[in-house]
């Protein structure tokens, strides 16, 4: 199997599992603090990390040189990201911080073309702003939405999720050639942790309110969202590079929509299977100017 083609199904799960999680995530905000739904996830999702390292005897070692890198995504890329995006759902529901979350593969572009020199082709620009498009539709939200009082600071809040993704996103990439994806993921949600702990103590939990449903929720985000996504969005990452990654980002409120179908009732309109078609363009025109990238070898 090609690299491309294991990259694309690689892909595919974080985005299934991070498109749910928005639902699960709004879910629990009713009884838990955003650092402490995120700090339960992590001490989970770490432990197992760790069971896996020492199962499959990956070395637990890491140069010192790239400790600066794994803290930058642990602590910014993980525990800031999840404080931003957990917190913004509390103000403006998960819809809409999905649509915010949209603007990653745009930002991710911009930095990449800053600091690795990448050409930002006319293709690159279009694929994005048509699938940006598509999420608008699919989020099928109203213009005057954006510029409520009430749920500014919900925006500022995804938007500061955005700027730590990319961050996650540039700090991770000098590590693939160096290490395993077990240890990379392992060390980033290690680093992430002193953040969350710290926090939570200083947030109103009501634990004893929490139900059952609550605390499948959170094995989900532990074990799906964030041992299964992290682990298979590095994989993609490396497969893929960080901007066609992130592309993929823009299909997460479909499914946070058909989820919400399914599990909260909400419908689905023809404009959100339109945004929807025009999603599924933008990573068409992108993976088959990828293809056409790829010399292939007759030799």
């Amino acid at each position: 199997m090609q690299n491309k083609t294991k990259g694309l199904i690689s892909v595919t799960i974080p985005v299934l599992f991070w498109g749910i999680s928005f639902v699960s995530t709004e879910y629990l905000l009713a009884f838990l603090g955003p650092m402490t739904i995120g700090g339960i996830r992590f001490i989970i999702a770490t432990a197992i990390m760790y069971g896996m390292m020492r199962l499959h005897k990956q070395p637990l070692k890491i140069d010192p040189k790239d400790r600066i890198l794994f803290i930058l995504a642990g602590a910014i890329g993980i525990a800031i990201y999840f404080y931003f995006e957990n917190l913004g759902i509390y103000y403006i529901s998960a819809s809409p911080a999905s649509l915010i979350i949209a603007s990653i593969p745009m930002v991710t572009l911009i930095f990449e073309a800053i600091l690795y020199k990448r050409r930002i082709g006319a293709l690159d620009f279009f694929a994005i702003v048509i699938s940006i498009l598509g999420v608008v539709l699919v989020v099928d939200m109203k213009l005057k939405d954006f510029f409520s009082a009430d749920e500014a600071i919900g925006y500022l809040m995804m938007l500061g999720a955005v700027v730590s993704w990319v961050i996650y996103s540039m700090a991770s990439r000098p590590l693939f050639k160096k290490y395993s994806y077990l240890t990379i993921i392992y060390y980033q949600f290690f680093y992430s942790l002193p953040l969350f702990i710290i926090a939570i103590p200083f947030e109103n939990n009501l634990w004893h309110d929490l139900t059952l449903s609550g605390y499948g929720h959170l094995i989900f985000l532990s074990i799906f969202a964030s041992v299964l996504g992290f682990y298979y969005y590095a994989k993609a990452m490396d497969l893929l590079g960080i901007t066609e990654s992130a592309l993929f980002i823009n299909f997460l409120p479909i499914i946070t929509i058909i989820f919400s179908y399914f599990y909260l009732g909400d419908l689905i309109s023809m404009k959100q299977m339109a945004g929807g078609a025009l999603i599924m363009l933008s990573l068409t025109l992108t993976t088959a100017r990828e293809k056409k990238r790829v010399v292939p070898n007759n030799s």
